[in-house]
């Protein structure tokens, strides 16, 4: 009798977390159709359905749910099991950074600066839209560190056993098409956009859910979703076409298509640094984070109505400033040396 395997309790996890046996293939870095006989051979081994199956995506059944419950802790623990192997051993020099972030543009600068100040480290990536599985992923050992936005709902207990550090603080801009009748001055007011489509990404990978509607019901509506969706180029043919969507500030999309601020800044996100407390990495978070901030940096020139906003609001990044004064000093007292 076939067996089941750690493999497979994540594989049920990735499903559950993403609601889609596509987007957890991809997680996983396997096939769909690959993933689909692995759940079928999971499902016969546990003697039941898992998912309910629609055209909405996948949810757990009531055997799924005592599954997951059970898988969590089981993960949990191996994961503590490697943790405390590995403190045994040689954990004084970490060879690998994996490097955990939700869809970021300074991800490839990152990679940059990891590369030059941090050689010695094999740095691997795991994109991961939603923050809340980013964290999870980060407490249990899968990745060493993670980049995410702080999202609506989140509570202390999120950070238990993590150290986090906020490096920056942003506008959200709006995705929308050139010329469009709802822009101004390279600016968008947010009552003007109460007759458009929206495109969100699905509920669980929008971290600024309830700051939306919050901002909307101040301008006096309701957001019309039509679309929902994480994947750039699908939104950019439907702002294309007339809708708009939430954008990084930092973002230069193709030709026909803005990102641009919202008069007022009416909605802002916060961006976190997380590690765990009792990682072999910690000697190098301060390291880490300095190539954070400078590939950070880098990015706001992209959209120079971003450059503009952050010339403007210097209290926004004071403490990131302070960080890159110290690196520029750092620097300059090696090359004087």
């Amino acid at each position: 009798m076939a067996e089941l395997e750690l493999r497979h309790l994540r594989a049920v996890r990735a499903v559950a977390a993403t609601g889609s046996v596509s987007k957890a293939s991809t997680l996983l870095g396997i096939s769909q159709p690959a993933l689909t006989a692995q759940l079928k051979r999971i499902e016969k081994i546990l003697g039941g359905e898992l998912f309910e199956r629609s055209a909405q995506g996948s949810r757990p059944t009531a055997l799924g749910g005592f599954v997951l419950n059970r898988a969590d802790a089981l993960l949990a623990d191996m994961q503590a099991l490697v943790v405390s192997a590995r403190q045994h051993g040689d954990a004084t020099r970490p060879s690998m950074l994996r490097v955990g972030y939700i869809p970021l543009l300074m991800i490839g600068g990152l990679i940059e600066q990891l590369g030059q100040r941090l050689p010695q480290l094999d740095v691997q990536t795991w994109g991961e839209p939603a923050a809340g599985m980013l964290l999870k992923l980060l407490s249990t050992g899968r990745v060493d560190v993670a980049l995410l936005e702080r999202f609506d709902g989140m509570e202390p207990h999120h950070y238990d056993g993590l150290t986090v550090r906020q490096f920056a603080t942003e506008p959200i801009f709006i995705g929308i098409a050139e010329g469009h009748p709802a822009i101004k001055d390279d600016a968008v007011s947010l009552s003007d956009l109460a007759d458009c489509d929206w495109i969100l990404p699905p509920p669980h990978e929008n971290a600024v859910r309830i700051r939306l509607q919050t901002a909307c019901a101040d301008a006096g509506f309701v957001p019309r979703v039509r679309h929902y969706t994480s994947e750039a180029g699908t939104a950019g043919t439907l702002i294309a076409q007339g809708a708009v969507c939430l954008a990084q500030a930092a973002s230069a999309p193709p030709r026909g298509l803005r990102a641009l601020p919202l008069t007022g800044d009416p909605i802002h996100t916060s961006l976190l640094f997380a590690m765990r407390d009792n990682d072999a990495l910690l000697p190098l978070m301060e390291q880490v984070f300095r190539c954070v901030a400078l590939a950070y940096r880098s990015t706001i020139g992209r959209n120079p109505l971003f450059q503009r906003w952050w010339d403007d609001h210097p209290e926004a990044h004071s403490d990131l400033d302070a960080v890159l004064a110290e690196i520029e000093r750092n620097d300059n007292d090696s090359d004087g040396e």
